[in-house]
């Protein structure tokens, strides 16, 4: 099977692992970018599809040209901001051609809402209450599908646990875009005296000091996340507000890792943890705060529950076990 992969190309990316995966399974592979047919930088050409029409369905025609002659016989799209004429434009000139969408972020992110105006044959995402609303409410072919981690690349930084944890010297790690929500959570745990560090990417348009003086100017990705997660102590991961009832990326790449985490409480965590959820599970700040004073001198206990956590995300989250789903639905 010839499979057409339509998103980013950046590392550690949904499509970077997908792309990833699908090669390891041994998949012949067409992966194409807006990059791959625009060369101008990502966010001009972001604006110009979002705000002028013709602009953005001849961006997505010359992508659906090079996808036309590939021929493949699957298309996974990614993006949001897909022209639905592109979409319909493949499907006139491939015969037979299965084209899905994977939709990997939470109900803020629906753009233009593309997504529900372009004829899939499938639709996937990671949150219950959206799955049933396309289904139940729009009539589409959804499908339930969480999110994953890379075993290629999220997985234990191979060095002893407790000299890593030495080495590192972080009680608490936070990483990722701070946005205001997260930096308010953040500014609690630090009220509390709790020795937070931050990689990533600062809040330049409503810093705080207490919150950008914690930062350690340094986005981490591939290795050194994992040294960085499986050497802090607790890895906080506080979910966006709007996911309902989905979990982040990084729930499941944390978990691949082996870092031990503290996270939102969502019902849908119990199927994917083979820990029992109420014991790294907050539902009020509060109770986040007693958690990482509850495990901070657990050493042991920790890294007990993170490798037994690992093994299990290992085995039943990965992005190979995602794809084979995928193909058994459509």
């Amino acid at each position: 099977m010839k499979i057409a992969l339509l998103g980013s190309k950046d590392y550690d990316s949904l499509e970077y692992h997908l792309s990833d995966a699908l090669s390891f399974l041994g998949y012949k592979l067409f992966h194409i970018d807006v990059k791959d047919v625009i060369n101008i930088p990502y966010k001009y050409n972001y604006w110009a599809q979002k705000f002028f029409r013709r602009y953005d369905e001849y961006i997505f025609n010359k992508i659906a040209d090079r996808i036309i002659d590939e021929q493949p016989d699957l298309l996974i799209c990614t993006y949001r901001f897909i022209n639905p004429f592109s979409i319909i434009k493949i499907k006139k000139q491939i015969k037979n051609i299965k084209i899905i969408h994977i939709n990997p972020d939470q109900l803020t992110t629906f753009e233009n809402q593309q997504i529900f105006a372009t004829p899939y044959d499938a639709y996937f995402t990671k949150d219950p209450f959206i799955v049933d609303f396309m289904k139940n409410k729009m009539g589409l072919n959804a499908f339930y599908l969480p999110e994953a981690c890379n075993v290629r690349i999220h997985k234990p930084f191979e060095y002893d646990r407790a000299d890593l944890e030495n080495k590192i010297n972080t009680d608490v790690v936070a990483f990722g875009t701070m946005y205001p929500y997260r930096a308010n959570m953040i500014g609690k745990l630090i009220e509390k005296d709790i020795n937070v560090k931050l990689y990533g990417t600062p809040d330049n348009r409503f810093p705080k000091k207490e919150i950008t003086d914690h930062f350690q100017n340094e986005f981490i990705t591939g290795s050194r996340k994992a040294e960085i997660l499986s050497g802090s102590k607790i890895v906080f991961n506080n979910f966006h507000y709007a996911e309902i009832k989905s979990v982040n990326a990084k729930f499941f790449e944390i978990a691949g890792i082996g870092g031990f985490q503290i996270c939102d409480y969502k019902e849908t965590l119990q199927e994917y943890s083979a820990l029992d959820v109420k014991d790294f599970t907050y539902k009020t700040i509060g109770e986040a705060i007693e958690l990482i004073k509850h495990y901070l001198p657990l050493a042991n206990l920790r890294h007990e529950m993170a490798k037994k956590q690992q093994k299990h995300f290992h085995k039943y989250h990965s992005y190979e076990e995602r794809i084979n789903y995928i193909l058994e639905c459509i």
